[in-house]
């Protein structure tokens, strides 16, 4: 369950080591294979969609939200599955989370349609695109407003990448709504994450746990995965990616278009991390734009996923990890 809040935390800087070991399927020495991102296809099997780029896998359940249940390498699943957790995958929400409710806080669950309801779509064979797309919904704080979203998912093998796109569309007669868009991930706990730093300072929901904090080191923030007794969530302003270094080890990268703390939407930030102690949550956000009725927002997230070179120290600070991250988000 999510919650908003501003509660400040000092930030201070630590070196904690995580893994020391070298990932399957890198391109280092001794002979193992290279990353490879041809040939593409696109697939469905009922309700799942399965879009394949050589090593790299995306599957998305069609009638539980199109969220992405699946992103792995050579068959090593970066997300938390249902079978782990009942909060599980890839998902897509609007924001703010006070418009979900007339309370104006604490508004859970997420809109249904959108978060775990059944999307129609299919194939693109051309391009071997994936697009997929909600029922309509009605967001409970907003009075008449009525919006649907539209997930396209398309391969981009020239950058070893997947570009998701969402649309979030008015589908109402007559009211206008304000809202930003909102991906989150949920990876395993215990791993890095680390994103470049907009500036300002991180503040910290209310009742967040002592051992929950991210730090600055080398221009970059960066948090060791720690256990908490209960919910914890950060707010940062980000630079437009975010990466996550998996237990196995992998390194997860998110790319997204970079905004302004004051483009994002009430009481929400560009950069969100949300644990409790099962899994972590990755949340990004767009800018908040005034739909009219009959308009739509587009806002397309880039993903990545690459094994580690083998040796690679996994630690909070390490500029080479963040040197690969940068090298890689260029691809």
């Amino acid at each position: 369950m999510k919650r908003n809040g501003a509660g400040r935390r000092a930030i201070f800087s630590v070196g904690l080591l995580l893994a020391g070991a070298g990932a399957c399927g890198s391109g280092g020495s001794g002979g193992v294979k290279p990353p490879i991102y041809t040939p593409v296809s696109a697939t469905t099997d009922g309700s799942l969609y399965t879009l394949t780029l050589g090593d790299l896998k995306m599957v998305i359940d069609g009638v539980n939200g199109a969220r992405v249940i699946e992103f792995s390498f050579r068959g090593t699943n970066v997300l938390v599955t249902q079978d782990e957790n009942i909060n599980f995958g890839s998902t897509y929400w609007p924001s703010p989370q006070s418009s979900w409710c007339t309370a104006g806080g604490g508004c859970w669950p997420p809109p249904a349609a959108l978060d775990t309801g059944a999307y129609a779509g299919g194939v693109n064979a051309t391009d071997n695109s994936i697009q997929l797309v909600s029922g309509q919904q009605t967001i409970d704080g907003i009075p008449g407003s009525v919006i649907a979203v539209t997930k396209t998912f398309r391969p981009v093998p020239e950058s070893g990448a997947i570009d998701i796109n969402y649309k979030m569309g008015n589908a109402s007669a007559s009211a206008s709504v304000s809202l930003a868009p909102w991906q989150l991930s949920r990876v395993a706990a215990g791993g890095l994450t680390f994103f470049g730093n907009g500036g300002g300072p991180v503040t910290y929901a209310a009742n967040t746990a002592s051992t929950f904090m991210v730090n600055e080191m080398g221009g970059d923030l960066w948090y060791a995965s720690a256990p908490v007794t209960h919910d914890s969530k950060a707010f940062a302003d980000s630079t437009g990616w975010l990466a996550q270094v998996t237990p196995d080890p992998l390194l997860y990268l998110i790319a997204y278009p970079d905004i302004q703390p004051a483009d994002a939407a009430p009481g929400e930030a560009e950069l969100e991390l949300y644990t409790n102690s099962s899994y972590v949550e990755l949340e990004a956000q767009g800018a908040v734009q005034t739909l009219a009725p009959g308009s739509a927002m587009d806002w397309t997230v880039r993903w990545k996923l690459r094994p580690l070179p083998a040796g690679t120290t996994v630690a909070a600070g390490n500029a080479g990890l963040a040197s690969l991250a940068t090298t890689t988000l260029a691809e």
